[in-house]
């Protein structure tokens, strides 16, 4: 019940009693016409909702953050009084504003279509469709809602995959063991051939070789190449809710960067998720990246662990991995600590630091890490992107 309708009968009421009171007929007259117009608004309006239809077409289930769908509405209504409008409430991909309303207007007996463009800025799972349907008479009076029982599509906004910069891992950088270390399994040997110049004397077998009388070499299974081991920060991001989509967005886009320039060069990687429910993705060749993306999609920005202690738990992995890649937005000492320690023991560390701060404290300690032969990015995730085309301004990290 809006003003306007509790102005009409609070109207009614004063014109009855002046009438009843005064037995004046024009009393009755204006009486009668307030009530004819509000019957009229309710008519009309409750006839418009019960016979619009509308259909949505151009909605996908599966995008990439960023994209923008051109959707098609087709409305039609049989109801021969007339409305204002017809309001349609879409649910869209946002967690920020998860609802839209768009007011259109057509005749009744007449299929009109109607173009909306959905934005979709931040990764995750949706439910996208038309959500109600409000009809509005003309005096404004009324505006009754229902819902439209059509069928919610179930979106995915996936993760943008952008471009890193590989982490090339040598055999100097495969762990702190030598055996780790080695190009070869030497407990593994495999077959024996002739030599060959370049062979190494240790791998001369000499029994055979006196046996044969010529000189043979042992050759051995090849040891797995080092994992590339991705860590993300998924602690709770503490910030206006945009900003905090727009900061979750970026780690998970910087992890997927890094997790496909390493999957393209031939490093296996793995990333676990300590999220509330944990879980981990790993993978050792490019056409296994769609997992990852998809665990990003989903994953959730919950972990009841600090990331100081994440690492700490992962210092026992280190052994076989060649890399590791850091990615948080609240960069600390202790992070710093872990971040040196793990590139002291032979891995080759890169961290990721999603955020605009510009403090000397913060700078401090990403020069201490360089000084520590770390890889330091730094990912704005507030920053404008002037580089895709056709699109209006959205977030995007830089790196």
């Amino acid at each position: 019940m809006n003003g306007r309708l509790i102005g009409a009968l609070a109207a009614m009421i004063t014109l009855l009693a002046a009438g009843l009171s005064t037995g004046t007929r024009a009393y009755y007259l204006l009486f009668d016409l307030l009530l004819a117009m509000i019957l009229l608004g309710l008519v009309s309006a409750v006839w418009t909702l019960w016979t619009v239809r509308i259909d949505m077409k151009g909605v996908r289930s599966r995008v990439t953050r960023g994209d923008t769908l051109m959707t098609v509405f087709t409305v039609r209504h049989t109801s021969l009084l007339p409305v204002a409008s017809v309001r349609v409430q879409v649910r869209v991909p946002s967690s920020f504003a998860p609802t839209q309303e768009i007011s259109v207007h057509t005749p009744p007996f007449v299929e009109r279509s109607f173009r909306h463009v959905i934005q979709c800025p931040h990764r995750g799972v949706y439910d996208a469709g038309v959500a109600k349907i409000s009809a509005r008479d003309m005096f404004g009076l009324f505006t009754i809602s229902r819902n439209p029982g059509m069928k919610q599509i179930h979106m995915e906004v996936l993760p943008r995959v952008q471009t890193a910069q590989e982490m090339p891992l040598k055999s100097i950088d495969m762990g702190p063991e030598c055996m780790a270390r080695a190009s070869e399994d030497a407990a593994s040997p495999s077959d024996v051939r002739a030599w060959q110049d370049g062979d190494s004397l240790k791998k001369v077998h000499w029994k055979l070789s006196m046996r044969r009388r010529e000189v043979m070499v042992r050759t051995y299974e090849e040891s797995a190449r080092p994992d590339t081991l991705i860590i993300p920060d998924l602690s709770e991001i503490t910030a206006l809710k945009d900003q905090q989509l727009s900061a979750e967005d970026c780690i998970c886009e910087s992890c997927l960067a890094v997790a496909k320039a390493q999957l393209d060069a031939g490093y296996p990687v793995r990333m676990p998720l300590t999220s509330a429910s944990p879980g981990e993705v790993s993978g050792r060749y490019a056409s296994e990246l769609p997992a990852f993306a998809d665990a990003l999609l989903r994953v959730q920005f919950d972990s009841p662990y600090g990331y100081e202690q994440v690492l700490a738990q992962m210092m026992s992995r280190m052994q076989r991995t060649g890399g590791a890649v850091l990615a948080t937005t609240n960069l600390t000492m202790r992070t710093a600590d872990l971040a040196l320690r793990m590139q002291r023991s032979g891995v080759q560390v890169r961290l990721i630091w999603v955020s605009d701060d510009p403090r000397s404290e913060s700078m401090e300690l990403l020069e201490r890490l360089k000084m520590g032969n770390v890889q330091v990015e730094r990912a704005d995730p507030w920053k404008a992107e002037s580089r895709r085309r056709g699109e209006d301004p959205d977030d995007e990290c830089d790196f």
